[in-house]
């Protein structure tokens, strides 16, 4: 996912390069096929990215356990920041306040691979769901708690049955 923007940083600002992306990547320590466009605009002091792609995660649903594999879209936008300077080679420091910035490298290559690490891991979801009306699984049974499901398991502490006809 690499891009050489040597071209465009000699260019005015305003000027626009895009890229249609379909690439594996390593994500969460394995290689996961992306997908999607990709947009570069010259700015002022370097290139904004705006990326739209989206890639497939497998895991589990987070009420029954059961294996699902979902979409993960991955919406991108960031100001990569050069080096060195495109005409002079001279090193260029990051704006203040932008020390964290992405950088484009001294050979004037755009890494886009560090900033969809980041994007993925912030566009996973926590607790992943095989569906929206999910019941989970029995806290008696350990089965499916889907709808209609009675469970015949143990009602419990003895000592608390007196507080099962209290409604509130």
């Amino acid at each position: 996912m690499k891009f050489n923007v040597a071209s465009l940083l000699k260019e005015h600002t305003g000027a626009i390069r895009e890229f249609d992306l379909d690439e594996e990547v390593l994500l969460d320590g394995g290689r996961r096929r992306l997908a999607g466009h990709v947009r570069f605009d010259r700015t002022r002091d370097g290139v904004l990215v705006r990326a739209h792609l989206s890639g497939e995660a497998a895991g589990e649903c987070s009420r029954c356990l059961r294996p699902l594999t979902f979409r993960v879209p991955v919406d991108l936008e960031e100001e990569y920041i050069p080096t060195v300077d495109i005409d002079t080679g001279a090193r260029v420091r990051a704006p203040v306040g932008d020390e964290e910035a992405y950088r484009i490298d001294a050979r004037h290559m755009l890494d886009l691979a560090p900033a969809v690490r980041d994007y993925w891991a912030m566009a996973v979801p926590m607790a992943p769901r095989c569906a929206e009306d999910c019941g989970g699984i029995c806290p008696q049974c350990g089965g499916d708690a889907g709808a209609g499901h009675l469970c015949a398991g143990d009602d419990g502490d003895p000592r608390w049955a007196a507080l099962r006809g209290v409604r509130l």
